[in-house]
């Protein structure tokens, strides 16, 4: 199914019936990502998914957009379904679009999930950046004109794991992310929150995890031993245990 939020067509996926979830996958990710899960908590519950612009098969958002961009249009799209506060699940980037909307607009969802979510971030440049702003001024406006040439090749040799390489249509909204940093909001959520995290996790630090279960007031945490960052992904069947028992409290 289709809806169009902001003049552009955003996929989604609605299964099950009963109280609401939203199901928000991370970045890089697809509704097909939390599809599992989603599954499995149709049993009891009325599951949405969506594709985040950029992602599967909804358009793409505007250049500007950062994480307000994005808890922006999941604020509408439940107004647009007409989904009476849903429980919110966010991984990853999810999670912090999740922190954003509990944090900022706080009547939208009802109970937060989060789960490996990503929250701090940092301004610093990066060094190839430090190195170019010492050069002359006519050497860096020479660096800005082969720039689209070289980013490329330079992003194999010494970033191959960069989303920047990975998803290069969405490179000015990422890096308008990567400088907006949630470690201040997640003081004003209010909502019961669960978290759940992969121990191993190495994108997103399980001292992340204590942190926000330090900071969010009616929090509670549970780490799963033995996994990373994919855990919602791989183990939808224990993850939605915590959740279920955590909804039913």
């Amino acid at each position: 199914m289709y809806v169009t939020i902001y003049g552009r067509k955003i996929h989604f996926k609605k299964l099950g019936k009963g109280l609401p979830i939203i199901f928000i996958h991370g970045w890089g990710g697809d509704l097909y990502s939390l599809h599992k899960l989603a599954k499995i908590a149709s049993s009891q519950y009325t599951c949405y998914l969506l594709d985040l612009p950029g992602f599967g098969k909804s358009d793409q958002p505007p250049p500007h957009w950062g994480i307000e961009g994005y808890a922006r249009l999941i604020e509408d799209f439940i107004k647009i379904e007409n989904i009476n506060k849903p429980d919110y699940f966010g991984h990853s980037f999810g999670g912090e679009i999740g922190i954003y909307i509990a944090s900022r607009c706080p009547d939208r969802i009802n109970r937060l999930i989060l789960c490996g979510s990503a929250f701090k971030r940092s301004n610093k440049i990066s060094k190839m950046a430090k190195m170019v702003q010492k050069l002359p001024l006519s050497l860096q406006t020479f660096v800005d004109m082969v720039k689209p040439i070289l980013k490329t090749p330079y992003y194999r040799i010494f970033h191959r794991e960069s989303d920047i390489l990975n998803f290069t249509h969405l490179e000015k909204n990422l890096r308008k992310i990567l400088t907006q940093d949630m470690t201040m909001e997640v003081f004003r959520i209010k909502a019961e929150t669960l978290i759940l995290w992969g121990e191993e996790d190495t994108y997103t630090p399980v001292l992340w995890a204590y942190e926000l279960e330090k900071n969010i007031a009616n929090s509670k945490l549970y780490v799963f031993p033995g996994f990373g960052h994919a855990l919602p992904l791989l183990k939808p069947d224990l993850v939605w245990e915590k959740i279920k028992t955590f909804l039913s409290a």
